[in-house]
Order: structure tokens, then sequence, then C-alpha cells
């Protein structure tokens, strides 16, 4: 059998990332204390067909210990009824966030270690940008990109 996405080209596929509430699942990424493993991450910029700068949030059912050493306001619990592609209780660290270049994220597409998922749901996407606005870790050049200066 196939595999999702293994046929389309690269463009494709980018233009299917790149986009105002766009997710992917990345295949195989490791955080410093856990085995690699898939990750559903989150785009919070507002246009990242042009940035440079990709700002994501990822995922994770350890709903509780994200909330023992994290402030509420940075924290966005999500489930099924949220996002189609959450199958279960989950929670969104704006803390955690990470910076890619847009470079590094084309090159795990050409690789097939992203792929594109469904747009997010408006009324997600604006509760993952006002948690992050109270990120005291992201820089304010990278905010900019999510949250413009005039709201």
């Amino acid at each position: 059998m196939d595999k999702l996405g293994e046929h389309f080209p690269d463009e494709l596929l980018e233009r299917s990332v790149f986009v105002e509430g766009g997710a992917f699942l990345k295949k195989k990424h490791q955080f410093r204390t856990e085995p690699p493993k898939p990750r559903l991450f989150f785009i919070l910029n507002k246009k990242p067909k042009t940035d440079n700068r990709i700002i994501t949030v990822h995922a994770t059912t350890k709903i509780e210990s994200r909330k023992k050493v994290r402030a509420a306001e940075v924290l966005v619990e999500i489930g099924p009824g949220d996002y189609d592609q959450i199958r279960e209780n989950s929670i969104v660290d704006c803390e955690s966030h990470i910076t890619w270049h847009k470079t590094t994220l084309k090159k795990e597409i050409k690789s097939r270690n992203i792929m594109p998922l469904d747009v997010v749901p408006v009324v997600l996407l604006e509760r993952l940008r006002r948690a992050i606005g109270f990120s005291k870790t992201l820089a304010s050049i990278d905010k900019r990109l999510i949250i413009p200066e005039d709201e």
C-alpha cells in the first residue's frame, strides 16, 4: 500500500502546510527526554506562505504534567470535538513553541517526514494565538508573525 502523499509533488504538499491555520504530522520528532514518535504541530503564523520563520506549537496527551509547570493562560486544552485530527483529549503548551526555518520544514516535506493535515478551525486557531500572546519565551519579533501589532 502506498504511503499517503508519497506521489504528490512537493509543491502541493508545501501549499497544504504553509497556510494560515496549517497543521502537519511530523512522523518522527524527538524531544530531549522522549523517544522519537509522531507529533502533531499547529502553525500559528498569519502569513506562513511568505514568512521564513514558522512558529508552531504541538499537542500532547500529558495534560496534568503540563498544568503542573505552566500558567493556565499559555495552555489550551483540546479534544476530538475541537479538531478532527485529535483522537483523545490533549493540551497545547504555548510556552513550548518551536520556531522553524521554512527551508528546514521544506526538507522534511521532501523527505516525507511531514504530512499536511486539515486546516485548524478558526475558533481553535484564535485560542492558540491568544495563549501564545501570553508566552514569556517567544520573542516579540516572532509574536508579530502571529499577532500583528495593530491587534
